[in-house]
């Protein structure tokens, strides 16, 4: 089973992380406030890599195309199921079918129909990354790309970014208000804006290679709040 490492990264003050600038407000009932607001993100390991194969022939009959999309489909289904890869982690559904055109004298001619198959793939050992992609592209797929790394459950890094930013906040506010000789009261309110970072995607194949040297790197889940404090002079 892989094990998901987290590293936790805060940044500090004037970092590049940016935020907005602090505001006072004095309401009717004279209850002075300082808003700020307050970031985190958690790095992580991921534990699932995501790709998609497509298979896509062009002829005159449909029937013939999509016999052999479907051999096709089948070769390289098998090829990875070898490696031990589930069928709950395999999608092969998405099948779209159109026109095939080629120009001649200067016109479009419809010579047949181009199909293509699109097989989603889901790897829950990472380090069989290298063998998976070796193995389809023996199998002469047409393409393959939609590389994606994620963390399966990000909730709990998210959480912990969470937390993290709301101490952010916390620390902001607090510098602020005793540089103005001011003390921080109870919080009024509190606004998340944030969410799970998405994972950067890969835009080539890494090519036939023999060794394990691709290496997933991490991923960011980040944190953002907006918080509302009551200033105590």
């Amino acid at each position: 089973m892989n094990k998901v490492f987290t590293i936790i990264t805060l940044c500090g003050l004037g970092a590049v992380l940016s935020f907005s600038s602090a505001t006072f407000a004095k309401t009717d009932e004279q209850v002075h406030q300082i808003s700020v607001s307050g970031q985190a993100n958690v790095a992580s390991v991921p534990d699932l890599f995501q790709f998609s194969v497509y298979v896509e022939e062009q002829g005159e009959r449909v029937q013939d195309l999509n016999s052999v999309v479907a051999d096709k489909t089948q070769t390289i289904i098998s090829s990875v199921l070898a490696f031990g890869v589930e069928k709950k982690d395999i999608q092969s559904m998405r099948v779209q079918l159109n026109p095939w055109y080629e120009h001649s004298n200067n016109q479009r001619v419809q010579k047949g129909f181009k199909l293509s198959r699109e097989i989603n793939f889901t790897l829950r050992d990472i380090e069989l990354y290298d063998q998976v992609i070796d193995a389809v592209l023996s199998t002469g797929a047409s393409r393959i790309d939609g590389f994606n790394y994620v963390v399966e459950d990000p909730q709990p890094q998210y959480l912990a970014a969470l937390e993290l930013a709301l101490k952010d906040a916390k620390l902001r506010a607090t510098r602020m208000a005793n540089t103005l000789g001011a003390k921080l009261g109870k919080v009024i309110t509190i606004n998340e804006n944030s969410g799970y970072s998405p994972m950067p995607r890969g835009r080539e194949v890494m090519m036939m290679s023999k060794s394990s040297d691709s290496l997933p790197g991490q991923i960011n889940t980040g944190a953002q709040v907006n918080v509302t404090f009551e200033l105590v002079e």
